[in-house]
């Protein structure tokens, strides 16, 4: 059994690691496609508000074993800009990376010197049929992913989805990238809006609310090893009179 001293201490840790959580999710909330974060203990949300069913921590003392993304999808802002493009529904844009293929629900592209439908960082973006190259920044783009080059049909978005329960790891700049034994299908149908991008799911005002319960509870921690400490202080005091 974990004296009360190590276990306060877990639970202070486990506390420093959900500030970093919601301090990185609200650095992300204009972030286009962010999905914020969430921590899990013994298989329990850390979370109330991505919590499903009430379902929340009931093990405090225990460093969080590992973080999960909130999936529900952020609402699309309309922009205008004919190359921005928002997923409506499940699924991920895959596109080619340096390292391979990436995935990631950011729509906000441009052209290269090549013609080419690129990230932001320059990472092409694929269709089913590879990337995709366009003769003019001003294509059409059905709900359904198929590309118009004027009146030449291109093809369609590519649109992944993977199995559920897979979880995805961030490499940054909005990619992630699943595990080796990974697997996804290509939706048939995907679901998209053209000139418009997904806002994150952040919801910044329950953030901030998150971060003071987390700071408070941080706060009673240590109120309570110092007690601890005091308490021991006065025990080595009083065996030292005999």
């Amino acid at each position: 059994m974990l004296d009360p001293i190590t276990l306060t201490l877990a639970s202070m840790q486990n506390d420093m690691q959900r500030m970093n959580l919601i301090a990185n999710n609200a650095a992300n909330a204009l972030t286009p496609g962010f999905k914020r974060e969430f921590g899990v203990i013994a298989g329990q949300v850390v979370d109330r508000t991505a919590a499903p069913s009430g379902l929340a921590a009931s093990a405090e003392g225990i460093p969080l074993l590992g973080i999960r993304s909130d999936d529900r999808p952020g609402t699309p802002r309309q922009t205008g800009n004919p190359l921005d493009v928002a997923l409506l529904g499940e699924g991920y844009f895959e596109v080619r990376t340096p390292d391979g293929f990436a995935y990631t629900r950011t729509g906000a592209w441009r052209l290269d010197a090549d013609g080419r439908v690129v990230t932001e960082a320059g990472h092409a973006v694929m269709g089913t049929g590879g990337e995709i190259v366009l003769t003019s920044p001003t294509p059409k783009i059905g709900r359904d992913g198929r590309i118009f080059d004027g009146t030449r049909e291109l093809g369609r978005l590519k649109v992944v989805t993977f199995e559920a329960g897979e979880s995805l790891s961030r490499i940054g700049g909005g990619l992630l990238v699943p595990h080796a034994s990974s697997r996804h299908r290509v939706l048939d149908q995907p679901r998209v809006a053209q000139a418009h991008l997904e806002a994150s799911n952040v919801d910044s005002a329950r953030e901030m609310v998150q971060m003071m319960e987390t700071f408070r509870h941080f706060e009673q921690s240590s109120r309570v090893l110092q007690a601890y400490d005091q308490v021991r202080d006065k025990v080595f005091t009083s065996l030292g009179q005999f």
